[in-house]
């Protein structure tokens, strides 16, 4: 992960003004979103919670918090609308087990996984077509994951960090055990999405 920049790393400030530039610009910061970053990994590793999600997105204009792109710029400011809340001083096993909640809305039973992307694009090289294993038409809506059936269900309605709401609709020869496919219209956003781990809730009861 790149090495986040302070908005006041000038060197060699006259003497008399290095503590106010300090003062006035520590707590801004610059962070340029990798492939394995979310908007919550974000927040915990600014903040030391993940409270702030909504903060970073208001500051850089992001509509959708589950979307942020590889390379994309982020600046903010960590003495900005800083509270404490129950969560944030919860244990660290309990607030694991919670965050997608906390941060979402929603709940259910949450795991680890690891994620992959694909597309229905004709650019891309390794698109799976416009029709999943169940018959959900990619082109009419995109939302949509592939699973291992021994794992997560084709049918089973869940909620993926940094992607969002869908069904298990697909398979893949690729997608064996602990890990997940999700749809994206376009290559490029596959390639933005890259390899990550994300928490994945079932949300069917």
């Amino acid at each position: 992960m790149k090495l986040v920049k302070s908005l006041f790393t000038t060197t060699a400030l006259l003497a008399g003004i290095a503590a106010f530039g300090v003062n006035a610009n520590a707590a801004e910061v610059e962070h340029t979103v990798t492939s394995s970053d979310t908007l919550t990994s974000i927040s915990l590793k600014y903040y030391g919670d993940t409270d702030h999600v909504q903060t970073i997105a208001t500051a850089n204009n992001i509509k959708n918090v589950d979307l942020i792109i590889d390379g994309q710029v982020l600046k903010f400011d960590t003495d900005k609308n800083v509270t404490t809340s129950t969560e944030a001083t919860a244990s660290q096993a309990s607030q694991t087990t919670t965050q997608d909640e906390n941060q979402t809305g929603y709940s259910g039973r949450t795991f680890t996984m690891e994620s992959t992307a694909y597309s229905s694009d004709p650019a891309d090289a390794l698109g799976g077509g416009t029709v999943t294993a169940t018959g959900q038409n990619l082109l009419e809506n995109p939302m949509a994951v592939a699973v291992d059936p021994n794992v997560i269900p084709l049918g089973t309605h869940l909620y993926v960090e940094g992607y969002g709401e869908a069904y298990a609709v697909d398979t893949g020869s690729a997608i064996q055990g602990n890990i997940i496919d999700v749809h994206f219209p376009t290559a490029a956003q596959c390639n933005a999405w890259g390899r990550r781990q994300v928490q994945v809730t079932i949300l069917d009861n």
